[in-house]
């Protein structure tokens, strides 16, 4: 009877443990990393809230705008210098000086809607998924960095910092976005690689860029830096001294699921912006090892049963 009794307790044990033992497969998540849509400012690889000025010959790839000031704002910039369109809201852009005109559109009602949709944009960067971020150190030279939201008081580049692997990158600056003449960006995607300054940015002389630079106040572009992505002034000025701008092609939004994991060891815990950490896959392990632990159960309870009643 008494060896019975300790092979009941023996299986019950086994079950608990059975039980309480975690499955192997942990992930943290969803972490969503979002790009934002442009909407109407899609389309313009330079768009500024208070002046665009030129130092020929740049080339820019995508249209060209300014509001709520008038197209005369829009200085040193030929239509030569642009593939795509010089839009105005008042007919007065007059082509540096008595240039053709031949590329100009004047179009309120659309500059409108892009101002209105990059202040959305600019907002989307730090709303609802994108509100929880990394903070890093300001200097992004000699970094390698996966998808994810970065935050600092300020960013500047020094060499070359390296987007690894596939996704969505944010960066957010409290205040300044500074390159240092011949820095460059390498790897990622420039439809979903996104810059927010709450002040202004500067790419220095040289400087080989991607992504979408979106300004509070203004974007300045010193002799040769290059640009593949889009910039944005929301309330300022854009500053361009022989440059290449590229506005790239892109599809709809992006949203990338970070820190998909899985691991036996654990070395720290995961940053999942506040959201719980969790088992996403089927337990096999558990239903397994529950299966045959009731199995064994219900047969040592059985013969406990039997043995009582001799």
């Amino acid at each position: 009877m008494t060896k019975l009794k300790y092979i009941t307790i023996s299986v019950i044990l086994l079950l608990l443990l059975s039980v309480a033992r975690p499955s192997l497969n942990v992930s943290a998540g969803p972490l969503a990393v979002t790009s934002p849509g442009l909407g109407a400012a899609d389309s313009f690889a330079v768009l500024s809230g208070a002046l665009t000025s030129n130092v020929p010959g740049s080339s820019i790839t995508g249209n060209v705008g300014v509001d709520p000031i008038g197209g005369a704002s829009i200085t040193g910039l030929t239509c030569a210098e642009v593939t795509g369109t010089i839009y105005d809201n008042d007919g007065g852009y007059t082509g540096n000086g008595g240039g053709s005109t031949a590329c100009r559109v004047t179009d309120a009602g659309l500059l409108t809607s892009a101002k209105n949709d990059l202040v959305t944009a600019y907002d989307g960067l730090a709303a609802l998924d994108n509100a929880t971020c990394t903070s890093i150190p300001s200097e992004l030279g000699g970094q390698s960095l996966v998808a994810g939201v970065y935050c600092a008081g300020t960013f500047t580049l020094t060499g070359i910092l390296n987007l690894q692997g596939a996704g969505v990158w944010i960066f957010r600056s409290a205040d300044t976005i500074i390159t240092a003449p011949g820095s460059s960006v390498t790897g990622g995607d420039p439809c979903n690689v996104w810059w927010r300054s709450e002040s202004s940015v500067t790419l220095d002389s040289t400087t080989s860029f991607i992504g979408n630079i979106l300004a509070l106040t203004s974007i300045t572009m010193n002799t040769g830096a290059s640009l593949t992505g889009r910039a944005l002034a929301r309330n300022g000025a854009v500053t361009l001294q022989q440059n290449t701008i590229s506005r790239p092609i892109c599809t709809a939004p992006t949203v990338t699921e970070v820190l998909e994991e899985d691991t036996v060891t654990v070395r720290a815990l995961p940053n999942t912006g506040g959201a719980p950490i969790r088992n996403d896959s089927f337990p096999w392990t558990l239903a397994i090892f529950g299966s045959f632990s009731a199995i064994a159960l219900i047969l040592g309870l059985r013969a406990y049963l039997r043995a009582n009643k001799q």
